[in-house]
C-alpha cells in the first residue's frame, strides 16, 4: 500500500510540494541566512550534527529517470528536461537496471518502495550530482508557511502556540527543529508542555511526578485535532548541558512535524535496489521499514530518526556504509525524561536516588532507537528468513536513548562510531529465542553511553556473538538524571560496559566473547572486567580474553558467585589498571579471582584457571587523561606492560590483527605500531 501524504486528509495542500521545493535552494543547503562553510544559520539552536558534504557522485551508465518536485509533472516521460514530480510514481515506472535521479529539494512523500532489480542490473535511488534531496515525511505547512501553521493559545501557558488547522486521527505526532535537526520532546500530557518547574520532583505522598518542562516540544490534543507546540528556553544550572535559548515562537521558523505512522521510507521486499545520497527525515514511529527486503544498500544517507531510525524484519543481504542515524534527543534532554515510568507499581531511578511513580509518562516518543531488528514468529505468513547476511560499516550512529540492536544471522558492524546514546549503546541480545548467530562487532569506536553494551535475558541459548578490537572511552558520561532539589546540577554519568537486563537463566543471553577490546569507564562494586562475566549461565559460553580495563575512580572487583551449575567462563590475558593514582590495589586482587568457584570448576576446560596470566598494571597508552574533554590516544607506548602480554587466542575466534607468528598478542584493541582505525562516517564525497 502506497502511502503518500498527497493522499491523507492530514495532508491536504497539493500544490505544497512545489512551494516547500524552495527550502533547498540549488546548490542543496536549506534556505535561511548563511554562515561560512554554506550552511543555514539556525534560529532555533545550533545543529548537533551537521550534514555531509553534498555528493559529486558520477552519473552511471544504463538507463536514467529523474524527479523534480518543484518543476516536475507525473504526465510527463521522467526525462532529465521533462521529469515527474514525485518518487511514488515514478517508482512504479521502473524496471530492473534503472536509475531514478532525484533533483534538488525537499519531497513530502512516504515513499513506498517494492521495486525489483537483479543482482546484476539493480535498482538505484540516488541524489542527482551536486544537489541535497531530503525526503521528509513531515506536514508540509509547519515548514513551507510557518507564519500561517501557528497562532498564539492564550488559554496555555506563556509562549505556547497551537496550529490554526485540526489534525484529527493521527494518533500522535513527532517532531524536531527543520532548521537544525534538533528534536523536540512529544509530551504526553499538557501540564509538563506547560510547566514552570524543570526539575524532577516527586511527591512525598502520593510518589507522582510532579509537572515538569523537559524543553521546546510538542502536544498533540486527542481531542480536538489540534497540536500546541511551546519553545520556551530551559535553565539547567549545569555548564556541561546546553540550554535551549533560540527563537521561542515557531511562526518565525520550519518545524518538521510528523504523524504518528508516517514512514519516510518503508522497503517492502524490495529487491537488489540502491539508495545513494540521501536526507531522510520526517518520520514518526518508524523513519525507515525493512520489510523482507533483499540485498539493499545505504550508501551515504542521513537518517534523522522519529521514535525509531530503522526497523527491520526478514532482511538480507543489507549492506550500509558511510550513512548515519542522529537521533531525536536534545542537549538539554535527561534519560528520565524519556523513560518509561509506567510499568511497576513502584518505580526506582538509581539516578535520581528515590522512588518514583507509575502514573505517567513524560516524554517518551523522542527517538528510544536507531535501529531495530525484529524476531518471526511462526504463526506469521511470512516467517522466514531471519535478518541476515548483514555489513554495517563506517556509519554514524548518535544521539538516542537506546542505540543499535543486533540480532539475526550472520551480522557484521565494524568501523562505526556510537555516541551519546542515554542506554544501551548496543544491544547484543535477539528479541525472541534461538534468533541471533555469527553476530561481529569489532573496530568500533563507543563513547558518552550509559552502557556501552546491553542484552536481555530472553535470548538465546544459541548462537555466538563475538566483540573484539573496540574501544569503549565511556569517560564522558551523559545525561541520566534530570536535576532535582537535591541535585541542581542533574547526573551525567557512564554506568556499565556490559549489562545484562534480567537474570541469565534457564534461556539466557547468546555465548558472548569478549576479547582484544580497551574499555574504559566508571566501576560501581561487583563491576569486575567491566562485568563482562556477569549473568553468564550453564547452557552458553563465555570468553573474556586480551582486553584492557580501565576504571576510573576505583576497582572493579568480582563478587562471589552462588550459581547453579556453574557457568562455563573462560577469562585470561587481561590487563586492570585504575586512572585515579589516589586508588590502591585492593589486597589480593586477582587472586580472588583466580580462587572463584567458578574459576575453580573451570580448570576442567581450561586448566590455566582464571586470570592466570592477566596483571594489574599502567597500560601506558600513547596519550591518555581522565578528563573527557581531553582526547586519548590508545596505542600502546614502547615498553607497554601489555605488549605481548596476551594470551594466544583459540583459532576459532576471528581477529584481523592476530600476530602471523601465532606469539602471544598485544593486550587491548590497539596494538603497538598500529593506527587507529577509522571509526564512524568517511566525509568525503564520491
Amino acid at each position: 500500500m502506497t502511502r503518500d501524504f498527497g493522499m491523507c486528509p492530514a495532508f491536504p495542500f497539493l500544490g505544497m510540494v512545489a512551494i516547500l521545493s524552495g527550502l533547498i535552494c540549488g546548490t542543496g543547503h536549506l534556505c535561511g541566512t548563511e554562515i561560512p562553510g554554506g550552511q543555514a544559520a539556525p534560529l532555533s539552536h545550533p545543529p548537533l550534527r551537521k550534514l555531509p558534504p553534498i555528493a559529486n557522485r558520477p552519473m552511471s551508465d544504463g538507463p536514467a529517470y529523474f524527479v523534480d518536485a518543484k518543476a516536475g509533472n507525473d504526465g510527463n516521460p521522467g526525462s532529465e528536461d521533462r521529469p515527474w514530480s514525485t518518487i511514488n510514481h515514478a517508482l512504479k515506472q521502473l524496471q530492473a537496471g534503472d536509475t531514478l535521479c532525484l533533483r534538488a529539494g525537499s519531497y513530502f512523500e512516504n515513499v513506498y518502495c517494492a521495486v525489483s532489480g537483479t543482482p546484476e542490473k539493480p535498482i538505484t535511488i540516488r541524489a542527482y550530482p551536486g544537489e541535497r534531496v531530503v525526503i521528509d515525511g513531515g506536514m508540509a505547512e509547519f515548514q513551507a508557511a510557518p507564519s500561517e501553521a501557528w497562532q498564539p493559545f492564550p488559554d496555555g501557558a506563556q509562549g505556547e502556540y497551537v496550529s490554526t488547522r485540526e489534525y484529527r486521527n493521527i494518533r500522535d505526532i513527532v517532531g524536531l527543529f527543520g532548521d537544525s535537526n534538533v528534536g523536540l520532546q512529544t509530551y504526553w500530557h499538557a501540564d509538563d508542555l506547560r510547566a514552570k518547574n524543570e526539575l524532577w520532583i516527586t511527591d512525598r505522598q502520593t510518589r507522582a511526578i510532579e509537572p515538569v518542562y523537559c524543553g521546546p516540544g510538542l502536544w498533540y490534543n486527542k481531542q480536538t485535532g489540534r497540536i500546541h507546540i511551546r519553545l520556551a528556553h530551559t535553565h539547567i544550572d549545569n555548564p556541561q548541558v546546553a540550554n535551549y535559548t533560540g527563537e521561542t515562537d515557531p511562526r518565525k521558523l520550519p518545524v518538521v512535524i510528523a504523524p504518528f505512522n508516517s514512514v519516510p521510507l518503508f522497503v517492502d521486499q524490495g529487491m537488489h535496489v540502491r539508495f545513494q545520497d540521501l536526507v531522510i527525515r520526517g518520520g514518526g514511529f518508524n523513519t525507515v521499514v525493512l520489510q523482507f527486503g533483499i540485498d539493499v544498500e545505504f550508501d551515504n544517507v542521513t537518517v534523522f530518526c522519529g521514535t525509531y531510525g530503522i526497523r527491520s524484519r526478514s532482511t538480507g543481504p543489507l549492506k550500509m556504509v558511510n550513512s548515519a542515524l542522529h537521533g531525536m534527543i536534545p542537549p538539554w534532554a535527561f534519560r528520565n525524561d524519556n523513560s518509561l515510568h509506567t510499568y511497576t507499581p513502584r518505580f526506582y531511578d538509581p539516578f535520581l536516588k528515590e522512588p518514583g511513580t507509575n502514573t505517567r509518562n513524560v516524554a517518551r516518543l523522542p527517538t528510544h532507537a536507531l535501529v531495530v531488528t525484529e524476531g518471526s514468529y511462526e504463526f506469521e505468513v511470512f516467517y522466514y528468513p531471519y535478518n541476515h547476511d548483514w555489513e554495517i560499516r563506517n556509519c554514524d550512529f548518535t544521539d538516542a536513548h537506546d542505540g543499535v540492536y543486533l540480532s539475526g544471522r550472520q551480522i557484521r558492524f565494524h568501523h562505526n562510531r556510537v555516541d551519546n546514546i542515554q542506554d544501551d549503546g548496543i544491544y547484543l541480545s535477539s528479541p525472541v529465542p534461538y534468533f541471533s548467530d555469527d553476530i561481529f562487532i569489532y573496530q568500533n569506536l563507543i563513547t558518552r553511553c550509559l552502557m556501552a553494551f546491553g542484552c536481555h535475558s530472553r535470548g538465546g541459548p544459541n548462537g555466538d556473538i563475538y566483540i573484539f578490537r573496540n574501544i569503549a572511552d565511556l569517560r564522558k558520561g551523559v545525561n541520566a538524571g534530570r536535576p532535582s532539589p537535591d541535585n541542581p546540577q542533574g547526573r551525567l554519568t557512564s554506568y556499565h560496559v556490559y549489562l545484562m537486563h534480567g537474570r541469565g537463566e534457564p534461556l539466557g543471553v547468546e555465548s558472548l566473547y569478549f576479547y582484544q577490546n580497551t574499555f574504559v569507564s566508571n566501576a560501581v562494586p561487583g563491576a569486575f572486567a567491566h562485568r563482562t562475566l556477569a549473568r553468564a549461565n550453564s547452557v552458553t559460553k563465555r570468553r573474556v580474553f586480551n582486553n584492557i580495563f580501565v576504571y576510573l575512580d576505583r576497582f572493579g572487583q568480582l563478587r562471589p558467585s552462588n550459581q547453579k551449575p556453574l557457568p562455563d567462563i573462560h577469562c585470561d590475558g587481561n590487563l586492570h589498571w585504575c586512572a585515579d593514582p589516589d586508588v590502591t590495589v585492593p589486597v589480593d586482587f586477582l587472586e580472588r579471582v583466580r580462587s572463584n568457584p567458578v574459576s575453580i570448576e573451570n580448570k576442567n576446560t581450561y586448566p590455566s584457571g582464571w586470570a592466570s596470566e592477566s596483571v594489574v598494571a599502567d597500560p601506558d597508552f600513547l596519550k591518555f587523561d581522565r578528563n573527557p574533554d581531553i582526547a586519548c590516544d590508545f596505542r600502546l607506548r614502547s615498553g607497554s606492560p601489555a605488549i605481548e602480554g596476551g594470551v594466544v587466542l583459540p583459532t576459532e575466534l576471528e581477529d584481523p590483527l592476530r600476530p602471523t607468528d601465532n606469539s602471544r598478542p598485544d593486550i587491548g584493541a590497539l596494538p603497538r605500531n598500529a593506527a587507529m582505525f577509522a571509526a564512524g562516517r568517511l566525509q568525503g564525497t564520491k
